[in-house]
């Protein structure tokens, strides 16, 4: 009797003894697995649920008929806010173009308030590039604490959707200009709305 309780112990002891093996085993596999997977700061880290160019509630919005092949000018939203801080209400044009494909854009205008008159600051290449997979340009309005743009690209790979290295530009205000302050590589990707 006594040996077949000794049996059941040893077994008892030789099954705990394999489970917490594998126990370890599995837990020091995905602790190593997770060490390999890069880590990015949080520019990289699409904190909403999806991406937003940072305009919000326009002032007005207006809409257009397409021609016969659904191109041109869908719609244009204004949006109205001091950006210099200089307590007059400046102006956003952002303008919606449909191409007739999976390939649309939105082209956007920044004019500041400037002895009653509205006068365009806007950089080169304000507009974005999106396609059905991929965005291969996006902006993003940043209000607070100080007003700043950022624009993330990168150029179109053999196809549409092949990954190519990605640039942030960062414009901010100097002496009433919107000018690049900062540029920085970023990583390969396809759809860049991801980096924002």
């Amino acid at each position: 009797m006594n040996k077949i309780k000794n049996l059941i112990w040893i077994l008892t002891i030789a099954v705990l003894c394999a489970l917490s093996y594998v126990l370890y085993i599995t837990y020091t596999k995905q602790k190593s697995e997770t060490a390999s997977t890069p880590v990015f700061s949080d520019e990289f880290v699409n904190i909403s649920s999806g991406f937003s160019d940072g305009l919000t509630n326009p002032d007005s919005v207006t809409k257009y008929p397409l021609d016969e092949y659904n191109v041109g000018i869908a719609e244009k939203s204004i949006y109205f806010a001091d950006i210099n801080n200089d307590n007059e209400t400046d102006r956003i044009t952002k303008i919606f173009f449909e191409t007739g494909n999976a390939h649309s854009y939105y082209e956007y205008k920044i004019e500041l308030k400037q002895n009653g008159k509205f006068v365009d600051i806007t950089p080169e290449n304000f507009r974005t590039v999106s396609g059905a997979d991929c965005d291969l340009q996006q902006i993003q309005f940043v209000f607070k604490p100080q007003f700043k743009v950022i624009l993330i690209s990168r150029d179109m790979g053999e196809t549409w959707v092949d990954p190519t290295v990605a640039k942030k530009q960062v414009f901010k205000f100097v002496e009433n200009a919107l000018q690049e302050k900062e540029t920085k590589t970023l990583r390969k990707i396809c759809d860049v709305k991801e980096l924002f």
